[in-house]
């Protein structure tokens, strides 16, 4: 009994020496943790998400880009020769997706079209009732949904045009800040100040951007390598359409990999039932297997809790949509990182005060 009291005052001390003490910090830094907050605030709240994708990822592929190149060649023209190269592997991109939006505008009706009967036969053999009958119906079908929503897309539309050229102008931001890039020089004022704590602020996002989504790049890799292996083997049409869609798509984490899963099963499923299933199973092994590897890259390289993700990611589609959904693990990877750099001191290991 007298040992058990002796534990719980132990516990109950080392329990009351957890409280910690947050070590003081700087007019300057406090003001620029005020300004970033406000900027996560504006990008939110104006729906801006999409402009700072862009940006952040020109930056970061040009940084890679930089960073392979001053090997060879030193001063400002290694920035000069990564801009070319972020340029010219971006026009490079824009026309394969280009490419891609049109194979998918052209192979998934041909897709839905060879699965139709398959998903009628299994409608009619477990008594579903569905809003077509064949092919021409879903076409119908589809265009009266089209035709119902039209002031709806065309909003979407015109929204569209409106994003892309927001995306060009932080894409230019982005060159024009990497080719001038330039250590800055501070004075000795509250300005200078303010600017040093909010550059490091914005080094510090770059830098947890550039983790998570190098990390979520290497994932999307290996499951486009796996995808396309079953596909070769088990002789799926579509070989080159759905490998391209496994990586592009797989890059949004979770959602992206529900988006190809979907189209893959249902392609399988025009050939027959048992290869639909078949796939559908391979790509449930596949993704368990990689939930422990992404644990393994996420904690190597990120280092947060799977579940701590899938709660920044489903905060963020509700916030932001799409963009949210690819920001919200780099935001919460920040914070990570600004609270670990904030100094705490317990009371117990404060120095004690000297006796006269």
């Amino acid at each position: 009994m007298k040992r058990r009291e002796k534990r719980i005052k132990e516990d109950f001390t080392k329990t009351d020496l957890v409280r910690i003490t947050i070590a003081p910090m700087t007019a300057a830094a406090k003001i620029s943790y005020a300004l970033t907050t406000l900027l996560l605030l504006a990008l939110i709240v104006f729906k801006m998400g999409h402009v700072a994708l862009a940006a952040l990822f020109s930056f970061m592929f040009m940084e890679t880009f930089f960073r392979a190149a001053r090997w060879r060649i030193r001063g400002a023209a290694a920035r000069w020769v990564a801009a070319f190269l972020f340029i010219m592997g971006t026009a490079i991109t824009i026309v394969v997706f280009l490419r891609f939006l049109r194979q998918t505008l052209l192979t998934l009706p041909s897709i839905m079209e060879i699965a139709l009967p398959q998903v009628m036969r299994l409608a009619q053999e477990y008594g579903l009732d569905l809003p077509f009958a064949n092919f021409n119906d879903l076409r119908e079908f589809a265009n009266d949904k089209l035709l119902g929503n039209a002031l709806s897309i065309t909003r979407a539309s015109t929204l569209f045009t409106v994003e892309v050229f927001h995306m060009v102008i932080g894409v230019v931001a982005a060159v024009i800040f990497f080719i001038g890039g330039k250590t800055p020089k501070y004075e000795a004022n509250l300005f200078d100040a303010i600017r040093k704590e909010t550059n490091m602020r914005m080094r510090k996002f770059v830098y947890s951007f550039e983790k998570v989504f190098g990390a979520q790049i290497i994932i999307a890799f290996i499951n486009t390598l796996l995808t396309a292996l079953f596909l070769y083997v088990t002789a799926i049409p579509h070989l080159a359409f759905l490998t391209t869609m496994t990586f592009i798509i797989g890059i949004m984490p979770i959602v992206g990999n529900i988006i190809t899963n979907t189209v893959i099963v249902i392609t399988a499923l025009g050939i027959s039932l048992n290869l639909a299933l078949l796939a559908l199973a391979y790509l449930i092994v596949i993704h368990t297997l990689e939930h422990f590897m992404n644990s393994k890259i996420m904690g190597s390289s990120v280092n947060l809790p799977m579940w701590q993700m899938l709660i920044a990611i489903l905060i963020g589609n509700t916030i932001m949509g799409i963009p949210g959904i690819m920001l919200a693990p780099a935001i919460l990877h920040y914070i990570k990182t600004e609270l670990q750099g904030i100094p705490c001191t317990p009371p117990h290991a404060a120095p004690a005060a000297s006796t006269p």
